[in-house]
C-alpha cells in the first residue's frame, strides 16, 4: 500500500472546494490536503473542517504558506485565473510539485 500524496491547496472556492476536495476524501489513500491557503473566512474554514486540518495549517494568503517549509509533494493552485502566476512559481520554488489550473496565466 502506498501513502497519499500531502498536498497543499491555495484557492478554496469552486475548482478547490468543488473538485479537488470531493476527490480527496473519497480517496484518500491518494491524497490529503494537509494546509490550506483562502482569503474568504467561510470557504478556508470549511474545507479545513472537512480535511481536520488545524488551526495553525489555515493560511488567509499564499504567501505564509509558501514561506514553511514544504509541508507535502503536491501544491494545487485554484486560485482565480489571473493570480495564478505568483503562487505557481513560490511553490515550484519551495519544492512542490505543482498542479496549476489553466489558463497557466493571463
Amino acid at each position: 500500500m502506498t501513502k497519499p500524496l500531502q498536498a497543499i491547496l491555495i484557492g478554496a472556492g469552486n475548482r478547490g472546494a468543488d473538485c479537488y476536495s470531493p476527490y480527496a476524501l473519497a480517496h484518500p489513500e491518494e491524497l490529503k490536503f494537509v494546509a490550506v491557503a483562502e482569503p474568504i473566512d467561510e470557504r478556508r474554514k470549511k474545507f479545513a473542517d472537512q480535511h481536520q486540518i488545524p488551526e495553525e495549517l489555515q493560511f488567509e494568503s499564499w504567501e505564509p504558506l509558501l514561506e514553511k517549509p514544504a509541508l507535502g509533494e503536491v501544491a494545487l493552485i485554484c486560485t482565480q485565473d489571473w493570480q495564478h502566476t505568483a503562487p505557481a512559481l513560490a511553490a515550484m520554488q519551495a519544492g512542490y510539485h505543482v498542479l496549476l489550473e489553466k489558463p497557466m496565466a493571463n
